[in-house]
């Protein structure tokens, strides 16, 4: 796919992204975009393995007995889950973090097979605690999901507007590696996975991590635009140099910007204390690989409206083939022992 940085995009550049964008995908329940990462990483030669419902992972065999690079996305997104239901209103509970700007927004309910509009309103109890509820005409059973609409979805001037683009993008982009990898013969044993559960503690990644044992660790994400840290759409990759769940130090934070800069490849940083991603999984199960969190900034992050920029899902389809092409990710990723 041609990179068209400073226009419009057309949609028809992006139809398997939308498919991913228009697919129900709350935590644990992530069949839908398993479904489409199956179905594009077979067509394009690699062999899928599941990890239980807990992940997934997909290798190219001619490369085995090779370090093991792994590029992992989760397939979920921030939702609800039915907690009571009194008739035809049905009380809900978050799954993650979304967020309702203006306090109610459209919805898609998952009644079994059923896919039911309603309209998700967020208020307070008697009691002043936080709660969702909707209505719906048809029968709801207790734990029934509920997500974002994703009717909102489009790709104009430059810029993707949907939910769930965290972390939809990620998918998206494991599958846009899987093509650019397949016809080729690479330094590493690359594999691609994907997780369930991400953003209700990262349950997935875990599990992940032991199947495949991996020498190094990249994990693609959404963060935050952040005027103060200088994020912004358009401005390339995050770096992610410290959350809640990696922190790189200062060397090897330069030596990934000496690297991208040489690849003239734009990338931007940030700092958190809190919050964190599947690269928490790795050192947690005891496993020595270094771990980049490389993310796209979003505007609204988990809300009914994210935006991302077109530029820059260019610009990480661009860094991750640099990394895949670097013939010494020990120099460039690892802490000096």
């Amino acid at each position: 796919m041609p990179s068209q940085r400073h226009g419009v995009v057309p949609n028809s550049d992006y139809g398997l992204l939308l498919d991913l964008l228009n697919c129900h995908s709350t935590p644990g329940d992530e069949g839908e975009v398993r479904i489409q990462l199956c179905r594009r990483l077979l067509d394009l030669g690699w062999s899928v393995s599941h990890h239980g419902a807990y992940a997934l992972s997909a290798v190219l065999p001619r490369n085995a007995g090779k370090k093991r690079l792994l590029v992992c996305a989760h397939m979920d997104s921030p939702g609800y889950t039915v907690e009571s239901v009194d008739g035809r209103d049905c009380k809900l509970v978050k799954l993650g973090s979304p967020r309702m700007p203006l306090n109610e927004a459209d919805a898609v309910l998952k009644t079994g097979s059923a896919l039911v509009p309603v309209r998700l309103f967020q208020g307070e109890d008697s009691a002043g605690r936080e709660t969702f509820f909707c209505h719906c005409d048809t029968p709801v059973r207790h734990g029934d999901r509920a997500c974002f609409s994703a009717s909102r979805r489009r790709i104009a001037d430059g810029v993707v507007e949907s939910p769930f683009l965290d972390n939809r993008i990620g998918c998206y982009m494991l599958c846009r590696l899987a093509e650019h990898l397949a016809s080729g013969d690479y330094a590493y044993d690359v594999v691609l996975g994907a997780t369930s559960c991400e953003e209700v503690g990262c349950i997935g990644a875990p599990v992940l991590a032991a199947a495949v044992q991996p020498d190094y660790v990249i994990c693609l994400d959404a963060t935050y635009e952040n005027p103060e840290q200088h994020v912004q759409l358009g401005g390339g990759p995050v770096i992610t140099l410290s959350d809640a769940s990696v922190i790189l130090s200062c060397d090897v934070r330069d030596r990934l910007l000496s690297f991208f800069a040489a690849q003239k490849i734009p990338v931007q940083t940030e700092v958190y204390n809190y919050s964190s991603t599947d690269a928490r999984a790795f050192p947690m199960v005891g496993l020595p690989c270094p771990v980049l969190a490389l993310l796209i900034a979003s505007r609204g992050n988990h809300s009914p409206a994210e935006s991302i920029a077109a530029d820059d899902i260019e610009l990480l389809a661009d860094a991750l083939i640099a990394l895949t092409h670097c013939s010494d990710l020990d120099r460039v990723m690892a802490n000096a022992p």
